[in-house]
């Protein structure tokens, strides 16, 4: 996808998930990427009906890069991360009540595993995201999914 779209046009993205359409409208800034993928900084998130619960985020600038995510409410319905002082800054002083949560799924031969350590935190006013790194957080960083569904 090109970074010079206008606001609003519409662009189509192939995922190993589907193809979709994407406005440009719903492109979030990684301003740091993506631990190991630091040159992707643009992301989008994608839903369907055959992904659900799931959600792809997808790269759309930079190499592709694609994640498996869930929303981690999912897996524990009063899953909270504190945000620090400098979270809240990257993120734009957001209302916290308005945050987007993901949590990244891994697939292996037989397991699914979900990080609820390390979210995926999106500001969806400013079209901000950061993947949080919390020191102290009390949730695993593989959870098996199996024991959910």
């Amino acid at each position: 996808m090109s970074p010079l779209l206008p606001p609003g046009d519409v662009t189509r993205v192939e995922t190993a998930f589907g193809t979709f359409d994407v406005s440009t409208d719903e492109i979030i800034a990684f301003p740091a990427g993506l631990p190991g993928f630091e040159e992707c900084r643009r992301f989008v998130v994608l839903s369907s009906r055959e992904l659900d619960p799931f959600q792809c985020l997808q790269s759309v600038e930079g190499p592709s890069a694609s994640f498996l995510a869930v929303d981690p409410r999912r897996a524990f319905p009063d899953y909270r991360c504190v945000l620090s002082d400098v979270d809240r800054a990257r993120l734009g002083e957001p209302d916290e009540a308005a945050l987007v949560w993901l949590a990244v799924v891994t697939v292996l031969d037989d397991q699914t595993l979900v990080n609820l350590r390390a979210p995926v935190v999106v500001n969806p006013t400013r079209m901000l995201g950061y993947q949080l790194m919390p020191s102290n957080s009390l949730y695993p960083l593989r959870f098996e999914l199996a024991q959910l569904f």
